[in-house]
């Protein structure tokens, strides 16, 4: 049975290759979109994808198709697991500081409709003790 963290470097690693696949690139600066960008067909143009990403509009579709595939495959890897399923709460607890600030929400954001509040609120009560001993 795989770990989370092993999940998480294969979900990695399949965004690199699907990045790779479909020309993205991220950059915060005039000079960062001269380096990143490539010769694209005629008649094609790079578009944003938000927080810094671009990628040939052509390609678009194809990388959207790809990362609803992997957001699939992600889901059913940890959703096989109901220990990976409670160790991705705690990771997303710990990652929106949910321990220090009492507040699920941003939790909830990244981990997504399959999460119910209730479900979150009970991993958070039954780790808080000892999850606020290890940060200290």
């Amino acid at each position: 049975m795989k770990q989370l963290n092993e999940i998480k470097k294969e979900r990695e690693d399949k965004q690199s290759e699907l990045f790779k696949e479909c020309g993205v690139f991220f950059a915060f600066s005039n000079e960062q979109f001269a380096e990143g960008k490539t010769t694209l067909e005629e008649g094609d143009k790079y578009v944003s994808m938000g927080m810094g990403g671009y990628l040939p509009k052509s390609k678009v579709a194809a990388f959207n198709a790809g990362w609803k595939e992997l957001a699939k495959w992600y889901k059913k890897e940890v959703a096989d697991n109901k220990k990976l399923r409670r160790e991705e709460i705690v990771y997303e607890l710990g990652n929106h500081e949910a321990w220090y600030t009492g507040d699920i929400e941003d939790t909830m954001g990244a981990l997504g409709p399959d999460y119910s509040r209730k479900e979150v609120w009970k991993v958070f009560n039954s780790e808080k003790e000892k999850q606020m001993e290890l940060r200290g």
